[in-house]
């Protein structure tokens, strides 16, 4: 009578090989998360920043052609301020243009700065008349 050798279990090959795989689908998930956390993060701030900006550009807008005088930042240099929104700090400037693009308009740009993990800036332009 002969013995037949079962070949049950798996060989440390086999086990090494199968946990290789599962480290590199592991990693995938993981950057991939890392990647849609950003994404997000960054469009939360975005989000911020366009909210800011249009708020500083419809109140500036609101504000007769005599108001833009009494501001009290000159032409030469933009006026600013800054705000905190979701830990982040950003810093808005603005500029009035006279006569700009076309004669007895005003031309508005309000650009708001952040940093996350990146330096970020908008820009938005509005004309209103003089």
């Amino acid at each position: 009578m002969t013995l037949k050798k079962k070949n049950e279990g798996f060989t440390l090959v086999e086990i090494l090989i199968a946990m290789t795989i599962f480290v590199f689908a592991v990693l995938g998930l993981g950057i991939g998360t890392v990647s849609v956390i950003r994404t997000n993060q960054n469009s939360h701030l975005r989000a911020s920043a366009v909210n800011l900006a249009q708020a500083r550009l419809e109140e500036l807008r609101a504000m007769t052609s005599a108001a833009f005088t009494g501001l009290s930042c000159p032409s030469s240099t933009p006026c600013s301020d800054s705000a905190t929104a979701s830990g982040v700090t950003f810093t808005r400037q603005w500029w009035i243009t006279s006569n700009s693009p076309v004669p007895g308009v005003h031309r508005i740009d309000v650009s708001v700065n952040w940093t996350d993990y990146a330096s970020q800036t908008l820009t938005f332009t509005a004309s209103v008349p003089q």
